[in-house]
């Protein structure tokens, strides 16, 4: 789903000395940089399936399994990559900002400039934005698309 992951496993085999499994620990770590929660499932021994729930949208998430017993937690699996559906970005662009054209205050244009969402908040990958512009509150605006790196553009006709 959007924010969570479903994982299945088969029980480790049994190993002379080695209590039986009474638990297992499924833990996943996000795999984007300004993301550092990660999200643990602490499920019974007979559960050998797991949904980690509470993750974010659009986001790779690293995750593995342990067998846990009276002695504590086993080696864990090797991690598996799975990633969130994403859905519309929840934040807006950061540090947004305009800037007349050459000639100040008698341009014709301007620039717009701006970052991306917070990194919780993008729910996936940026593919494009959107600038609306009008010159007044009668004019219909002037709407602008970029293409999915950028982050600047510059309008004219005003």
């Amino acid at each position: 789903t959007t924010m969570s992951l479903e994982f299945s496993w088969v029980p480790p085999t049994p190993r002379a000395g080695v209590g039986a499994p009474t638990r297992y620990i499924v833990r996943c770590e996000p795999q984007l940089e300004g993301i550092d929660t990660s999200a643990l499932v602490n499920q019974s021994a007979t559960q050998l399936t797991a949904t980690v729930m509470g993750l974010f949208s659009g986001v790779t998430y690293s995750c593995s399994v342990a067998a846990m017993n009276d002695r504590g937690e086993g080696d864990r699996a090797a991690p598996l990559l799975g990633t969130t559906l994403e859905t519309a970005p929840t934040g807006e662009p950061q540090n947004f900002d305009i800037t007349p054209g050459d000639d100040g205050a008698t341009s014709r244009e301007l620039t717009f400039f701006w970052g991306l969402p917070p990194p919780t908040q993008r729910n996936g990958v940026i593919t494009s934005y959107t600038i609306s512009c009008s010159p007044d509150t009668e004019t219909l605006p002037l709407v602008e698309t970029t293409l999915p790196g950028e982050r600047g553009l510059t309008v004219g006709g005003f």
